[in-house]
């Protein structure tokens, strides 16, 4: 097979070589016999690299210099979580949770997020405040998850250390080489060596300097290092991208449903600078709808193992901070020929639902299409055009005003029908920080929803779940987007919190409908603890993932449902998109190709999954990051805040206004000595009964800032500490 990285041929090679490994059971096999079996299929440098990914995921190990699927060898794989005092939990499983303890004289050098290969010993260990887990050891270190790390330098004496930029991060790294930075200034360092015992530290050597959080972008780029996020594009990547036109050429229109005089508009907010989905909406006169949703055919321009395929399957995602983007895709794409841009022609691939005057599907249809968008909208200007004066937009076009009638109506009856479904609709207020021309914070502002959010979010939707079903119909493999029922504990735990505030948590916890958390949110609207209570259901919930099946999501009660909106910043998109293609034109995928995409999807799947979550990671960490830094020119001033957590050190309180949380330390109560009640999620006073709990409203002075854990400590007002007992 060719050495170029084709989307399947990663995974369907190390699915190969792990079939071969578990025909072997005990006895295992040497690289050797593995390269003998398999060398007519791949090449020899290939079956290298994925036996290394074997191991790196715990998928499969060498131990004695045999190869063994981990199940057919008295071992376990996890990841190492340190605790304080230098013992460890190791989680296990794909769920994470913490699986076995090991004592820090038992870790052989292992580190924070490392991966180990564990061997059981006798005994069992409760750690505080953990349930009772069996002991082990590490028998080795299969991976390291730092293999650079972000920080700043301090000397001792003649000696320099790395201070890592992740607090949690317990590495003593002593740095190497002559290159000198300045005390605040950050740098990457390369972690040339770790100690093979649990005595020693770490050595590495600088590659990069970042600079001081004082110089613009400079933050941007610390958290860029940190989580691995690539931002410049590789030579090869630009090159294929400039090689495309500026504009779609009039032959690529051949074979394609033209749109182009029909009214098309984009809706997005004022900053946005790559529009990739339109709508078109009708009135029929039966009362019903016709609602065409238009996506950017990227696949058009990105074939499946191009160089701009790789580096777009590697990025997995956008990225999206504040005073900028990281695309997944050149701009050359993402802000051009990608971009549905008002009065220029673009190719598209369209969905077309048909829905009677109740808001239910009649008809969906799908097609390759070519759209010129009428008119570029901005959620803004469209809420005002909706809610305001309709006298102050007579110079708007008659037909974008009847299109945005009728995408409202349409949007209320496809908002009802999802909400009588049980779809949960939450409607968190988040922070959106303004900036100078610097790219510093200099103010907060809530994130409105307006009626032009709901139109584009229920329209997505729609669109999203039609082609969910209509792959799914057609049992063409493909990526879909799952969610799994919340954890029974997790509810357990929200149940109790709810109870304390009046509300009831009603039906089976096994089983819990949607609709149920959907009633309590009802029941919470409009007062002062909304956004707590919809951040704490949230909360009880699992994450949604990108999954080779069909699982159904479980807050938006879907059956079926994917991602195929928004494929220049998503690639589960882009595969979903080719899939669909391939339907429309009729290519009927033989079995060998059927094969290879059904081993291929469960690894593109996870890892798209995983640069998700890396990304929203970032995002928030920048934030917080930025707003620490601008409350640290505040200190001493008084907040109003809400509870969002209690622990036996403290109290976490979210300052209204500004969505970050600080710290309370217990230590600063002074008024009376409290005791942490774990399962009320609450702190006692011992003699005057007062409590702090989950909600409860209180004022708090803000102390300090921690800028290394970008942190804020608070203490309670004097006027909150007098506050009568809840």
């Amino acid at each position: 097979m060719s050495n170029d990285r084709q989307i399947g041929i990663d995974p369907v090679l190390r699915t190969d070589v792990l079939e071969f490994l578990e025909s072997r059971k005990r006895k295992g096999a040497t690289s050797d016999a593995v390269r003998d079996a398999l060398v007519r299929r791949w090449e020899g440098n290939q079956l290298e690299g994925a036996l290394e990914h074997l191991q790196r995921s715990g998928e499969a190990v060498e131990w004695n210099r045999r190869w063994y699927v981990l199940r057919y060898i008295d071992f376990e794989v996890g990841s190492v979580r340190l605790l304080e005092r230098g013992d460890a939990l190791i989680r296990t499983g794909t769920g994470g949770e913490a699986g076995f303890f090991v004592r820090r004289r038992n870790l052989k050098g292992a580190m924070d997020g490392d991966l180990v290969l564990l061997k059981r010993t006798r005994g069992k260990r409760r750690p505080k405040s953990a349930i009772q887990l069996p002991e082990a050891a590490v028998a080795r270190v299969l991976s390291r998850r730092h293999s650079q790390v972000v920080g700043t330098v301090e000397a001792r004496g003649q000696r320099r250390w790395l201070v890592p930029f992740d607090p949690k991060l317990n590495l003593d790294l002593e740095i190497e080489g002559k290159r000198r930075t300045a005390d605040d200034e950050f740098v990457v360092v390369e972690v040339t060596s770790y100690p093979t015992t649990g005595k020693g530290a770490a050595r590495g050597r600088v590659t990069e300097v970042l600079g001081s959080p004082s110089t613009p972008g400079v933050d941007v780029a610390v958290v860029l290092r940190h989580f691995d996020i690539p931002e410049d594009f590789a030579a090869d990547t630009l090159a294929a991208a400039e090689a495309l036109p500026e504009d779609p050429n009039p032959e690529s229109f051949a074979g394609r449903e033209d749109l182009r005089d029909k009214t098309v508009i984009t809706i997005d907010g004022e900053s946005a600078r790559d529009f990739d989905d339109a709508i078109s909406v009708e009135r029929l006169q039966d009362g019903g709808f016709r609602l065409g949703v238009h996506i950017a055919d990227v696949s058009a321009y990105v074939a499946e193992g191009s160089a701009l395929d790789t580096e777009a399957y590697r990025r997995g995602t956008s990225v999206y901070y504040p005073d900028r983007a990281i695309p997944m895709l050149p701009e050359r794409l993402s802000n051009g020929l990608c971009s549905l841009r008002p009065e220029v022609p673009r190719l598209t691939l369209s969905a077309f639902l048909r829905f009677d005057s109740q808001g239910v599907v009649q008809e969906r249809r799908f097609a390759e299409t070519v759209i010129c968008s009428t008119q570029r909208m901005t959620y803004d200007g469209v809420q005002q055009i909706l809610e305001g004066d309709r006298n102050e937009h007579t110079q708007e076009r008659p037909e974008v005003l009847e299109l945005l009638d009728t995408a409202r109506d349409l949007m209320k009856r496809l908002l009802e029908r999802r909400s009588d479904r049980g779809s949960i609709d939450f409607d968190l207020p988040e922070g959106d920080v303004i900036l100078d021309g610097e790219g510093f914070t200099v103010g907060v502002r809530p994130e409105k929803r307006t009626v032009a959010h709901r139109i584009i979010e229920e329209f997505m939707i729609a669109a999203n779940e039609a082609v969910a079903t209509e792959l799914s119909g057609h049992e063409i493999p493909t990526i879909f987007r799952i969610h799994a029922a919340p954890n029974p504990k997790d509810l357990e735990e929200l149940r109790f919190v709810l109870s304390e505030l009046g509300i009831q948590l009603e039906g089976d916890l096994e089983a819990l409908h949607p609709s149920a958390l959907q009633r309590v949110l009802r029941e919470i609207e409009g007062r002062p603890e909304e956004s707590f209570v919809s951040f704490m259901v949230l909360r009880s919930m699992q994450r949604a993932i990108y999954h080779p099946e069909s699982r159904g999501h479980y807050a938006l009660s879907s059956d079926h449902y994917l991602h195929f909106t928004s494929p220049i910043r998503r690639y589960p998109d882009l595969v979903v998109h080719r899939q669909l293609k391939e339907l429309l034109r009729g290519d009927e995928p033989d079995a060998d190709e059927v094969d290879l995409m059904i081993r291929s999807l469960p690894a593109v799947a996870e890892h798209c999954s995983n640069t998700e979550r890396r990304a929203e990671q970032s995002e928030r960490l920048l934030l917080q990051w930025k707003l620490v830094r601008f409350l640290a020119e505040q200190v001493g001033e008084v907040f109003q805040g809400r509870i969002t957590g209690v622990q036996p050190f403290g109290l976490f309180v979210q300052l209204k206004g500004y969505f970050v949380d600080g710290l309370v330390p217990i230590r600063s109560l002074t008024d009376d000595f409290y005791v942490f009640e774990p399962e009320s999620h609450r702190l006692v006073g011992r003699s005057s009964s007062r409590r702090y709990r989950l909600a409860d409203e209180v004022e708090v002075v803000l102390k300090g800032v921690d800028l290394r854990r970008r942190g804020l400590e608070l203490r309670l007002a004097p006027k909150s500490q007098l506050l009568d007992s809840n």
